[in-house]
């Protein structure tokens, strides 16, 4: 849809209703959702513009040997939209983009993404959003929200002779659907829950498997129990089931997983104690010593897997603890001095976390741009609007709670909340709206003061952490969040009608 024709629509008026014109960026599963709340209330004037050639954010991009969600199936889909045929109980990355896919054309999303258009500018002026497109193209719009992600841009690791080694270096997130790994050497760097899920099935086709491990990994023992058809089936017939799973796993995941993080108690030391069993799974004291963490559990994001103690401990894996010296053309060489000869290397180093929209650019007519508002670290009001940046909207901004449960129960208490001011928009009660600074400040300050006995400041260093040491995620409970975002204090906005 072109800009004239939509301002064509904007200027028609139905029972002095505006249909705004709003652009979402980023098609993960919080852009879906913010388009499917749109359009489910009426509001048609929608581009979702997506880099990619496909949606799903982190699930279109990888497809890494071994992956899948390491949250629950049942509790990673859309409360309002279930699904009764996940397969596992942590189901793969294909599986999850076919689920956020489907859902977008049922509820007509999908045939307003733009795929294959990255957003280079933002610019707020003369009372909109002018957006600029690496294409060339340009838009605009009355509302922008911002969908990014939070673990977009890869981190590639620096190491001396990378640029020699004759063998194939991948990262994880920029894999090769038809690489041949059958009967190769292959080295993992990183052991986060990427570099974890990936030994198993390596383990099953290479040659030999070797983890290049720096920090070792708290990891809880959780099957990944297989689904039967009859599963499926009953959950067809009786679609309340499905609900029911949703909200049972929903609540264990945020009373047990999501009160330890927040504060120590029982449910941190049981999700500690289990941590240890499994750990003690492994026979040989030497290897166990190397896997054991000195921090505490859910310090870093937790790994949910059985599998990787028995891969790590076959004949043809091999864990390296040495620190990597450099690349050579036939391999690795670590400060022991010894050369581990390699095929490929899988690059499971993670990404720059935080960024969000970053490495777009924004700014405003007589105003900031985003880099001098986040020269000191990135923030936000409520995790969804930022003083000084009218009608725009984040979801999955700053101080979402990532580490305290679902991306998709976030999506969707963010998403509902962001429809409040699009409502009054379209109803005229404003032109421009956006958080007040001492607003802004008072709940920054607050979340500062209530991290004090979170789990992610016990002594270790984290993607949860900014540059600054201080943790990004959210300090409160899931129920804290969910009613802090139901309905907006409007006194805390600046609102220019």
């Amino acid at each position: 849809m072109g800009v004239a024709e939509s301002e064509s629509i904007n200027s028609a008026v139905a029972g002095g209703k505006r249909n705004p014109r709003v652009i979402v960026v980023g098609t993960g599963l919080s852009g879906v959702c913010m388009g499917i709340r749109l359009m489910e209330a009426g509001f048609t004037d929608l581009t979702l513009y997506e880099k990619a050639g496909g949606l799903g954010g982190t699930w279109y991009y990888n497809f890494y040997p071994g992956l899948r969600c390491d949250v629950p199936s049942y509790y990673y889909q859309y409360s309002f939209s279930p699904s009764s045929s996940w397969s596992h109980r942590f189901c793969g990355g294909p599986e999850i983009q076919q689920y956020y896919e489907t859902t977008a054309k049922k509820y007509n999303v999908f045939e307003r993404i733009k795929f294959n258009s990255e957003v280079k500018h933002s610019e707020f002026r003369g009372g909109k959003w002018h957006i600029d497109l690496e294409n060339g193209d340009t838009d605009e719009a009355d509302i922008l929200i911002a969908a990014c992600g939070i673990l977009v841009r890869p981190k590639y690791p620096e190491i001396e002779g990378m640029d020699t080694f004759e063998g194939k270096i991948l990262h994880t997130a920029r894999w090769e659907k038809d690489i041949d790994l059958a009967g190769k050497n292959v080295g993992v760097i990183g052991s986060g829950s990427t570099g974890i899920q990936m030994i198993k099935p390596l383990t099953e086709i290479c040659n030999k498997v070797v983890s290049f491990q720096r920090t070792p990994q708290w990891i809880v023992p959780v099957p990944n129990r297989k689904y039967s058809k009859l599963n499926e089936k009953v959950l067809d017939t009786f679609p309340v089931i499905s609900k029911v799973f949703h909200h049972s796993i929903s609540y264990f995941m945020e009373t047990i997983m999501g009160t330890g993080v927040i504060k120590d108690g029982m449910a941190r030391r049981l999700i500690g104690k289990a941590c240890q069993w499994n750990l003690n799974t492994v026979k040989d004291p030497k290897l166990r010593k190397a896997l054991t963490p000195d921090y505490v559990a859910m310090c870093k994001r937790l790994v949910m897997s059985s599998e990787f103690y028995p891969a790590i401990q076959k004949p043809n894996a091999e864990l390296v603890t040495e620190h990597i010296e450099r690349f050579e053309p036939n391999g690795i060489r670590t400060k022991d001095g010894v050369l581990h000869e390699l095929d490929v290397v899988a690059l499971a180093t993670g990404y720059h976390a935080g960024e969000h929209m970053m490495p777009m650019t924004m700014s405003v007519e007589n105003g900031p741009t985003l880099e001098d508002a986040w020269k000191d670290g990135v923030y936000g009001y409520r995790t969804v609007a930022m003083p000084d940046f009218p009608n725009f909207f984040m979801v999955m901004g700053p101080n979402s709670p990532v580490g305290n449960f679902s991306l998709a129960a976030i999506a969707e208490v963010q998403s509902g909340y962001i429809m409040n001011f699009v409502e009054k928009w379209a109803n005229r009660e404003f032109e421009k709206v956006s958080p007040k600074r001492t607003a802004t400040d008072r709940f920054i300050q607050d979340m500062k003061d209530n991290m004090k006995g979170t789990v992610w400041l016990t002594g270790c260093d984290s993607w949860y952490l900014d540059k600054n040491g201080v943790p990004v995620s959210w300090p409160w409970t899931a129920a804290k969040f969910r009613n802090d975002l139901k309905e907006p204090d409007y006194s805390e906005y600046e609102m220019e009608r």
